[in-house]
């Protein structure tokens, strides 16, 4: 997994620990009610466990709490991808409903982590194609939609580039 610790003001985002899977998974159950991050039937605290395992195994992975005055309110996860460049996939960005005001702070300060870090000017997101509006007034531009058979899955990829 990709360390990650970054503390701005009130807002902290940083890499979960196992001591965080309940949190996470509390807080999923509660976003999935409104947002259906993941099929019913594969939500249990087993799913979240296994997914946090795959980041931990994988060096170019990214799973991030994220927390204002320490208290949880989202999460982020994806990975790095050497392509010509080093990209950033990210694949999930969730935060409470009462905080998606913070959203586009959150996405800034982890994207200017990774430029900065990283050198990643290549941010691409997956999302579900209702969902774009956030990501293009953030930067992003539609880059290509991926043909899934399964509905559930059919997403968009959104891109955006930093500084060439």
């Amino acid at each position: 997994m990709i360390p990650v610790n970054i503390i701005k003001d009130d807002l902290t985002i940083r890499s979960i620990t196992k001591n965080d899977l309940d949190n996470i998974y509390r807080l999923i159950q509660d976003l999935n009610h409104y947002e259906q991050l993941v099929k019913q039937e594969e939500l249990n605290y087993e799913y979240i466990k296994s997914r946090y395992i795959e980041t931990l195994a994988n060096s170019m992975e990214y799973f991030c709490i994220i927390l204002k005055n320490d208290n949880i309110i989202g999460f982020l996860k994806g990975r790095l991808e050497i392509k010509n460049k080093l990209e950033s996939w990210l694949m999930a960005l969730y935060m409470k409903n009462e905080f998606n005001r913070y959203k586009g702070d959150v996405l800034g300060i982890f994207e200017e982590y990774l430029a900065n870090l990283y050198r990643v000017n290549t941010f691409n997101v997956v999302i579900n194609e209702d969902n774009s509006e956030f990501w293009v007034e953030n930067g992003y531009l539609f880059n290509r939609k991926m043909n899934y058979t399964d509905g559930y899955l059919n997403s968009h990829i959104y891109t955006k580039r930093r500084g060439g």
